[in-house]
């Protein structure tokens, strides 16, 4: 007998509430869920200069101040939120590296200021300077790893499959759950994640089609009902 999915959910709220809502709000038979954040966000409170912005992550846009200059967005997520602070957002729709490459692209004047977690990948400001773009970085957040939830330690120990959609390298931490039994089916947000997502172990590792929250939900969707009795 095939046990039905448990939906697992590392992103801090209150997306992770938001994400796990829209994946059960048009199930007929929605999974159990599981909140338990990898990590809590905590502001720096770090003063933000004028001037242009990026911004590679939808947290990063919640902590920062409103502006009125461009914003460079890793994705069209975070661009809407820009938009909605009063930036000017341009998406590059993919990851950093797309980022990187728009931006070079289209060589803004400058000074530019990436605003940004203090854990983070990839080096933008360095490489957008030493590429001819003057760039500096301001951190704004950091992120407090917090141990796994009681609920997720038990369900690891039990048959039921879970299935996590993990939106970021560093969540991954979350999910290496000691004595886990119960197979892992990872819903990866990009291919950095599921590099990461190796380490664990796990029945399965999917990647989405493209590094957004939409995609993110139809693939989630996909291996929930892959995993159901």
């Amino acid at each position: 007998m095939r046990h039905a999915p448990v939906l697992v959910v590392t992103r801090p709220a209150p997306k992770g509430e938001a994400f796990a809502r829209a994946v059960c709000q048009d199930m007929a038979r929605p999974p159990r869920v599981i909140l338990s954040p990898a990590f809590a966000v905590q502001p720096t409170g770090a003063a933000v200069p004028g001037g242009d912005v990026i911004f590679t992550s939808a947290r990063a846009v919640d902590i920062a101040p409103p502006g009125t200059g461009t914003a460079w967005c890793v994705g069209d997520a975070t661009a809407q939120a820009a938009e909605a602070k009063g930036w000017t957002a341009r998406s590059a729709r993919g990851d950093v590296e797309a980022l990187v490459t728009l931006i070079l692209s289209m060589r803004p004047a400058g000074p530019l200021t990436h605003l940004a977690g203090a854990q983070r990948r990839g080096d933008i400001a360095r490489r957008l300077t030493q590429a001819g773009v003057r760039c500096e970085t301001v951190e704004l957040y950091t992120q407090v790893p917090l141990a796994p939830a009681t609920a997720l330690l038990d369900a690891a120990r039990e048959g039921a499959p879970l299935v996590a959609p993990v939106f970021s390298p560093r969540s991954v931490a979350g999910l290496a759950l000691a004595g886990r039994v119960a197979p892992l089916h990872i819903v990866a947000i990009s291919a950095a994640v599921a590099h990461e997502a190796q380490r664990l172990n796990a029945e399965r590792v999917l990647t989405a089609a493209r590094p957004d929250a939409v995609h993110m939900l139809e693939a989630t969707t996909r291996a929930l009902a892959d995993c159901g009795p």
